[in-house]
């Protein structure tokens, strides 16, 4: 109990020197409210500005950096200073800020980007390394958005490289293994895809000739963003065949993937039973693991006795008990998962 309650004193002094860098951030934001700001407000707005992109980064490097919080997080306090200093030093006094903005966040975007780019490869030779590993280029590509980008910022930032790399992607496919299943060759949602693909290019059309008679800003924006939706309809139809449904007989882990768009991994131990069946369950606690939902058809219904939490694209999370799918060769699929399962059992 004593060791408990001293783990807990201890978490509660870690939040309260990130408290710190924010009393700094307060005092220098009421700072131009005070008589001292008005009797030179030149000189204080530059003193205010080094604070906020100096003296806080350096308070924050300070606090964790004897902990496992990466060290170049300390471009976030930097970042966040040039925006509240936007917002807190007069239009006038920001002659200084503005260079600063023009010099050093495309540097730290550059930075970010190779930082990102540098990590993604050294997972693939990492994990290239380890033996019964199946994580791929967006498995990989999650693990270091997530490393760089807090919370869901690095979920979405991970989508929208996908888009662009599964769009452009020529490597085919490696030879289906033992142990990978498709789920689109017989269901038909291809040919469905490319005719509402189809459908929304000439909408598109017709919606840009409509709107440019009242406003071709607008038009221009929603035609641009039209085009960019059809891009990601052709970006996840074309990572389908290369992120398989997988069995991981090492881990005993099942891995459902629809393309980029949508994965969850259940283990087996969390299966209750497999259900071949076509039919739609009225339940909260179900879903499918398809992202085009009714337009795709599903055979399988995997129950399982414990909640779970399927990953969409966006960072979009949902839990579920029972989940859909289709899978072009169910009967080899069911059949190899009882079998590991009732394996299990004896």
């Amino acid at each position: 109990m004593h060791k408990h309650t001293k783990m807990i004193k201890k978490l509660q002094l870690e939040h309260l020197k990130f408290g710190i860098p924010l009393l700094i951030i307060l005092f220098l934001a009421i700072l131009p409210r005070t008589s001292a700001f008005q009797s030179a407000p030149a000189d204080v707005s530059v003193a205010i500005l080094l604070d906020l992109l100096i003296t806080v980064p350096i308070v924050y490097f300070l606090i964790i950096r004897k902990t496992k919080i990466p060290k170049f997080t300390v471009i976030y306090p930097f970042l966040i200073g040039i925006l509240i200093a936007g917002f807190i030093i007069p239009l006038e006094h920001q002659a200084l800020l503005s260079k600063v903005k023009f010099f050093a966040v495309p540097l730290i975007e550059v930075g970010l980007v190779s930082i990102l780019i540098y990590k993604i490869i050294q997972l693939n030779k990492s994990f290239k390394n380890q033996a019964n590993n199946e994580n791929d280029f967006y498995d990989n590509l999650l693990i270091a958005c997530n490393e760089i980008f807090p919370g869901r910022v690095g979920r979405i930032l991970a989508t929208e490289i996908s888009v662009f790399y599964y769009l452009f992607a020529t490597k085919k496919k490696a030879e289906i293994q033992e142990n990978e299943f498709t789920y689109f060759k017989k269901n038909g949602i291809k040919t469905v895809l490319v005719v509402i693909l189809f459908v929304l290019l000439i909408e598109a059309f017709a919606m840009h000739l409509l709107l440019a008679k009242w406003n071709e800003t607008v038009a221009w924006v929603v035609t641009l963003l039209s085009i960019y939706a059809m891009f990601q309809i052709l970006s996840i139809l074309k990572s389908l065949n290369k992120r398989l449904l997988s069995i991981n007989y090492h881990t005993k882990t099942l891995h459902l993937r629809y393309g980029f768009a949508s994965q969850t991994y259940i283990p087996f131990e969390h299966i209750e039973r497999i259900e071949k069946t076509t039919k739609t369950l009225e339940d909260k606690e179900h879903i499918k693991l398809s992202a085009f939902d009714m337009l795709d058809a599903h055979n399988i219904i995997i129950h399982l006795n414990q909640k779970h939490t399927i990953d969409r694209i966006y960072g979009i999370q949902k839990s579920y008990k029972s989940i859909a799918l289709f899978v072009d060769d169910k009967d080899v699929f069911v059949g190899k998962i009882e079998e590991i399962i009732e394996s299990d059992g004896q």
